[in-house]
């Protein structure tokens, strides 16, 4: 054990060893800008299996363990009729098991239409009520001394909504009034979705810039690593990929 321990302490837990595997993971992944090769392969494998690994270990720390097996001690010690519940849950559960059977798949349907309709009632009514409280806390200023900020933003907020469903109003015909608040919907939706891509590109490029830092902050392990990744490839697509064969009918 204390060897293990050890070899732990030396690799994975040493600090030049995090840095090096830093550099090295950020260079494979940003090797997919040349060409799809191994080392990409490589790179997304091990961080989808280290990310599933984690997540299933916490997972069970903090939802099997909490949730299941610990009641399921106390049911067994002292027995309550709402224990039963645990009982249903975990069956229930059991049907995902199913999924591995081509002939019993079908099985495991059950459960997730009764999750979906749970999640779908219990998370409804909720989030309906936060819009309203939402609402409402947004609109204490008007009542109070409003400026000329939150009048014309609650002007774009009920006739930006209004605009938007009418676009999706499609029992008439979008003509006259109807066709010009429809396509002034349009316009909301659209600044709407741009935003919502302006957030999400703004995000790709902040976790850009992290990955930069590293590479500029250890710019030794940068060249070292990144001179062996372009032999790499060079060898890789010069020596030993292989074509694909064309057979008659796509040669002709």
């Amino acid at each position: 054990m204390e060897l293990i321990n050890t070899l732990i302490d030396s690799t994975i837990l040493n600090h030049t060893f995090q840095i090096w595997m830093s550099v090295l993971f950020t260079l494979m992944m940003l090797s997919f800008l040349f060409k799809d090769n191994p080392l990409y392969k490589l790179g997304e494998n091990t961080f989808l299996g280290i990310s599933l690994g984690y997540g299933w270990v916490r997972s069970w720390e903090i939802v099997v363990v909490p949730f299941l097996i610990r009641p399921l001690k106390d049911a067994y010690l002292d027995f309550q009729p709402y224990d039963i519940t645990l009982i249903l849950w975990l069956i229930m559960g059991s049907t995902m098991f199913f999924r591995f059977s081509r002939t019993k798949a079908w099985v495991a349907n059950y459960y997730f239409a009764f999750v979906f309709a749970y999640v779908a009632g219990y998370e409804i009514p909720v989030q309906v009520q936060n819009l309203f409280v939402q609402g409402s806390n947004m609109m204490k200023p008007l009542f109070e001394q409003p400026s000329f900020f939150e009048i014309s933003k609650w002007f774009v907020i009920i006739f930006g909504t209004f605009s938007g469903l009418m676009y999706f109003f499609f029992s008439k015909p979008h003509k006259g009034l109807l066709g010009k608040t429809a396509r002034v919907g349009i316009l909301i939706l659209m600044i709407n979705f741009g935003a919502s891509f302006g957030a999400t590109v703004m995000g790709r490029i902040a976790l850009f810039i992290g990955r930069a830092q590293v590479i500029a902050d250890n710019y030794t392990a940068s060249i070292v690593l990144a001179i062996i990744i372009s032999i790499f490839l060079f060898i890789y697509f010069k020596y030993l990929q292989k074509e694909p064969k064309l057979d008659d009918e796509q040669m002709h």
